[in-house]
């Protein structure tokens, strides 16, 4: 580790033996703190000064994660259906499927809307999160 004299602009060194365990504790402490170096982590130890250590929830991070599963299904769905409906309406011949092609499309409409309205929850439930 270096450390720097404001006056003179040196550097000093300074070594230092750890057990193993011990240094393996440390350093999975450094990663979850948000300094950048592991030499910063064990300066800001050695001169007392606060270390922020970043905690996620576990069980959010798999709310989350099953949540962004949820939504590629959701975007498969709706593609699905407006091929379907695509389809359909190239194949139209009969009278009969006109109404059912109408509900059809009605409905694609609102999953659409649906959809995009479970988007905005995930992106607000996400940026929440990630400010955590």
């Amino acid at each position: 580790m270096k450390t720097q004299t404001k006056k003179s602009g040196k550097y000093f060194y300074v070594y230092i033996g750890l057990p193993l365990e011990k240094y393996t504790n440390m350093e999975q402490e450094y990663k979850k703190s948000t300094c950048r170096s592991l030499s910063e982590y064990f300066r800001n130890l050695l001169t007392n000064k606060p270390v922020t250590i970043r905690h996620r929830n576990q069980s959010l991070e798999d709310l989350i994660e099953e949540i962004a599963s949820l939504n590629d299904h959701m975007n498969q769905m709706r593609t699905n259906a407006y091929h379907i409906l695509e389809k359909l309406k190239d194949q139209q011949q009969i009278n009969e499927f006109t109404s059912l092609l109408t509900g059809f499309e009605t409905s694609i409409g609102h999953l659409s809307e649906r959809i995009n309205q479970i988007k905005i929850q995930i992106e607000k439930i996400v940026e929440k999160w990630s400010q955590s």
